[in-house]
């Protein structure tokens, strides 16, 4: 004997699992975060007109930074920051405590400029461009 389903049940199944799918890609990840390229070029303009490569090593999307004073900014995507810290430390660097500094950098982000001459819009694109590099 088989069993059998009621009706509309293969239908409902079929339906549940696409949604699944769909949803689970919608699931926010590093990995697979990307700007319009409009968006990282502006970043881009942002990063190199406030000089931030005069302290930062940032060696990615056509960026070739080497500073040596700050931490290095190319994987800064892997660090898991959140938009709130980031905004924060380039905002008001003097606000992070030593303790949520790259380690080596302690007391070092006293020395960093805050960037409160970039818009608003400038500041979440420039956040957004920070955490998609891995």
């Amino acid at each position: 004997m088989f069993f059998k389903a009621p009706k509309g049940f293969a239908t409902g199944f079929l339906t549940f699992s696409i949604l699944a799918l769909l949803t689970s890609g919608c699931l926010e990840s590093r990995a697979e975060r990307r700007q319009s390229r409009a968006d990282e070029r502006l970043a881009q303009r942002v990063i190199l007109s406030r000089n931030c490569g005069s302290c930062h090593t940032l060696q990615a999307r056509e960026l070739n930074l080497t500073g040596k004073v700050g931490p290095d900014l190319t994987r800064q995507g892997q660090r898991g920051r959140s938009p709130a810290w980031l905004r924060q430390q380039i905002t008001n660097p003097t606000a992070i405590p030593d303790h949520e500094v790259v380690l080596g950098f302690e007391g070092k982000q006293k020395f960093m400029a805050s960037a409160d001459l970039v818009s608003g819009h400038e500041l979440n694109v420039l956040v957004e461009f920070l955490r998609s590099l891995n």
